[in-house]
This record gives structure tokens, sequence and C-alpha cells, in this order.
């Protein structure tokens, strides 16, 4: 899905969602890991604990340098009435 910024402005793709526990052990998304261009798989190789081979590790950086944690709280699924253009 699009994600936008509270300005109106273009994030990217939402590529997965971060959750945390909530207090009665219910998932609650934190944040959203968005992703400037439209085709970019995850495979979890994202995630610093993953462990793997140094050529796949190299291989999966560059495939998701321009990917970023985004606070929930920031992202709009949609473009607010009046918001500005990208």
């Amino acid at each position: 899905m699009d994600a936008y910024d509270v300005d109106g402005r273009y994030l990217g793709r939402i590529a997965d969602l971060i959750t945390e526990p909530g207090p009665d052990g219910t998932p609650i998304v934190r944040a959203a890991l968005v992703a400037p261009r439209h085709r970019v798989r995850l495979l979890g190789y994202e995630r610093d604990e993953m462990r793997r081979p140094c050529l796949i590790d190299r291989i999966a950086r560059w495939l998701h340098r321009d990917v970023h944690e985004v606070p929930w709280t920031s992202v709009r699924l949609a473009r607010s009435p009046g918001a500005g253009t990208d």
C-alpha cells in the first residue's frame, strides 16, 4: 500500500510492519518499513539479527538500501484533501 507523510508527501510503499505486544498481548503496529521503489521483497534479510552468508548479506543490503523505518504515527495511507503534491 502507498504511504504518505503527515503533509501528504509520498514516502513509498509499505513493505512490512513492525509490531510489539500491547498490554493484553495483542500486536500493536509501532512502525512501517517503507520502500521508495515499488518492487522490493524483504525476505527477512533487512533484519540485523538474521545470520546469512557474506555474499547474500551484501546483495540484500544493496537491494534494501532505500528501505527505511517510519514511525506508524507519521504514516498516512491516503493523502489528505488539500495536501501538497509529490
